[in-house]
């Protein structure tokens, strides 16, 4: 497993306070704290003990000593142990009112060697002088020294004795010592190097050893079994570190690469080695400690915590005061909520602070420098394409004629998109440019009621709907206008697509339903005036001519309530074959000459027999024939209808003088319900039925027009010698 060390943990440990020129020993037998004040040799050499349960209350039993103090020991609950040092080396056993039970100054070698405490139970203590530990066995009133090893180069203390390294006949041991001062177990070893450190635990004992201080070596040695591990760390002695878990030994210790970058390994024995690597911002590693479930390394500028359970580096907080302990090995303590940094010249406090945004600092600090743009920029391109997306969806709607009328304003009112459909219906040209406001394109009085719908919609900015006709001349037009709003991604408003679809041709289809049923029940009614008129006796002339006239009135009524009738209802052909010559002759002998006084009537051509439906086809060019006549507009003028054909089709031509059609009615022409004179009572039924005779019979209808120059309209039939309903 390999951790990132980043700039922000869990806890941020800070200097809360310090104290200089004092020592602070845990007497963790007892749970009291012993703080010694020395002062130097040249003031006197006086030391000041102060024995109390708490460090920041400036209370408990002061002791002074006209001495200097190197080390002490709590040899009971009312009774302490200082060594002291200089040109009297000596063990001073004394109470804690400062009545001194014993000394002891004999059995120490004269010098000036460092004197330090051991192991302490209730009437035997250890100590250390130089190269030689000694045992104290003290009573009411006496201490009796023993010399117990010599030539020795490390000891460790445990909860049972003590365990030291010593020079034998050339070679090295190790002596296990219990708390009574027997050896237990002695173990021999090769020479590693020159200094040399033990830790252990309750079943191994770790034995380091460095010539450089730059790597160590050593081993480890299972107390039950005796066996022997060897170890090589890349690490110094004052950072590596050992404890047990499940009976196992589990080795930590930092190491360093040619770039500089620290890490700390973690290894339990047979399992595999778990590394983190620490921030680049901590220098010197000065030693460590094990508290509870963490390991603190402390560093020259700082500390770091890691959760041995868990191996994750709980905290990695630079310190800037921790240059105080450079040049010693410092130690470490928990006191209530706070830590105390421990040295032989001051000790330093430790606020530790739990972090819980520390996983939000980190990532910004590090994966969300990469991380965050990431994520907005992925953002961005999946919004990005949902624009261009919607944009393209909108585009393809503009193109699509059968979307009806699509018109895309922004937020201020401005037409940005148009399609060609709304370019058509609102005479909007193409060389007129774009990004004006609407206004601008609706000004004419017919597009009034529109511009109203428009601006609500844009004030409102809701869904609205709302029927408009559009009156222009003599074209009437319903529509269905729609107005959709846009927000964009913040919730602002972005304008509204509007759409228009021309709903004039199901009006009028429903309307011609309606009046095909009223003109079906019509047709009983005119049948029986008609058949009344024609058996009608008369005697004088003059109502002769009356009686010709009611019977011409009749039969143009017939014919157009079955125009209606042909529109409104759907139909099929009833083939029979029939002269194209004989149609011809007709449609025109239908014509009244008394009422087209002004047209010259005519027909020709060449016979042929195909199969049709001569009263539909009749009804058609009849209809074709009477627009010609009103294309003459009551001048003088010609209307001839002839019929030609050739292998495939018979082509029925009405060809007229009259004024003839500009292009947008030419093109128009045929489309249903299309009119040139809805204002004089037009519904463009005379051109629908038209389409639909040609539709009828499987053909179509051709027109040439030009103003002022006449029009031509061709019927193209297709020529059938087989009667259709026969197969």
């Amino acid at each position: 497993m390999i951790g990132n060390a980043e700039e922000y943990f869990p806890k941020v440990y800070s200097s809360n306070r310090k104290v200089n020129d004092k020592a602070l020993i845990h007497d963790i037998r007892f749970n009291r704290f012993i703080e010694i004040s020395r002062s130097s040799i040249l003031t006197g050499g006086v030391s000041q003990l102060r024995i109390s349960k708490d460090i920041d209350v400036q209370s408990g039993v002061i002791l002074s000593f006209p001495f200097p103090i190197e080390d002490i020991l709590s040899s009971g609950k009312q009774s302490i142990m200082i060594a002291v040092t200089g040109q009297r080396s000596r063990i001073i056993h004394i109470k804690t009112d400062g009545t001194i039970i014993a000394t002891d100054s004999l059995s120490f070698p004269r010098g000036r060697d460092t004197v330090h405490f051991i192991h302490a139970d209730d009437s035997i203590a250890f100590v250390r002088f130089g190269d030689n530990i000694f045992s104290l066995h003290f009573g009411s009133n006496s201490i009796i020294t023993q010399n117990l090893a010599s030539q020795v180069l490390a000891v460790e203390s445990h909860q049972n004795g003590f365990h030291c390294i010593s020079r034998s006949a050339g070679g090295l041991i190790i002596r296990s010592f219990n708390k009574h001062g027997d050896i237990e177990k002695e173990t021999p070893f090769s020479p590693m190097g020159s200094i040399y450190t033990i830790q252990s635990t309750k079943h191994a004992l770790l034995v380091l050893s460095t010539a450089t201080g730059e790597s160590t070596n050593g081993f480890l040695l299972d107390l039950r079994s005796g066996k022997q591990e060897i170890l090589f760390f890349p690490g110094s002695l004052t950072t590596t570190v050992m404890w047990e878990k499940d009976e196992k030994p589990v080795l930590s210790w930092i190491s360093e690469d040619e770039k500089g970058i620290k890490t700390v390994s973690i290894q339990q024995q047979g399992k595999q080695t778990n590394t983190l690597t620490l921030p680049n911002r901590f220098t010197d590693a000065l030693t460590c400690r094990i508290i509870d479930n963490s390991l603190y390394y402390l560093f020259s500028d700082g500390i770091c915590e890691i959760d041995i359970e868990s191996n994750s580096l709980e905290s990695a907080s630079p310190i800037a005061s921790m240059r105080m302990f450079t040049s010693e090995n410092p130690n470490i303590i928990r006191y209530n909520n706070e830590f105390v940094i421990t040295m032989k010249n001051g000790y330093m406090f430790l606020e530790m602070t739990p972090d819980p945004l520390w996983w939000i600092r980190s990532f910004i600090a590090t994966s969300g420098a990469f991380l965050i743009p990431g994520i907005i920029l992925i953002i961005i391109i999946v919004f990005y394409r949902r624009y261009l997306l919607q944009r393209r969806f909108l585009e393809a709607g503009l193109e699509l004629s059968g979307m009806g009328i699509i018109m895309y304003l922004d937020s201020e009112g401005r037409l940005i998109k148009i399609n060609s459909t709304a370019k058509s219906v609102l005479h909007i040209s193409f060389d007129i440019p774009l990004y004006r406001p609407i206004r601008y394109y609706l000004s004419k009085s017919h597009l009034s009621e529109l511009l109203d719908f428009i601006e609500t919609a844009l004030i409102e900015r809701k869904p609205m709907q709302m029927q408009i006709t559009i009156d222009e001349n003599e074209s009437v037009k319903e529509f269905i206008w729609g107005a959709t709003p846009l927000f964009g991604f913040t919730g602002s408003f972005a304008g509204c697509i509007l759409s228009g679809i021309d709903i004039t041709e199901e009006l009028e289809k429903k309307r011609l339903t309606n009046w095909a049923q009223l003109a079906h029940d019509m047709q009983t009614n005119l049948s029986i005036i008609l058949l009344n008129a024609q058996h009608l006796q008369i005697v004088e002339t003059k109502n002769i001519v009356r009686q010709k006239k009611i019977l011409s009135q009749i039969t143009l009524l017939m014919q157009r309530v079955r125009d209606i009738v042909t529109v409104g209802r759907d139909e099929v052909a009833s083939y029979s074959q029939y002269d194209a010559v004989l149609i011809c002759k007709d449609v025109i002998e239908e014509f009244d000459d008394q009422l087209y006084q002004n047209a010259t009537l005519s027909f020709s051509g060449k016979q042929v027999m195909f199969f049709c439906d001569p009263i539909k086809l009749t009804r058609g060019l009849r209809n074709a024939v009477e627009n010609g006549m009103r294309a003459l507009q009551k001048q003088p003028g010609t209307v001839d209808l002839s019929c030609s054909h050739d292998d495939k089709f018979v082509y029925f031509k009405i060809k007229d003088s009259g004024i003839g059609m500009d292009d947008h009615t030419r093109v128009n022409m045929m489309k249903p319900y299309f009119t040139t004179k809805k204002s004089q009572g037009g519904y463009g039924i005379g051109t629908m039925v038209m389409q639909k005779v040609a539709e009828l019979h499987n053909g179509r209808i051709e027109i040439v027009s030009e103003p002022g120059k006449g029009s031509v309209i061709t019927f193209i039939i297709p020529l059938l010698t087989n009667n259709p309903n026969a197969t």
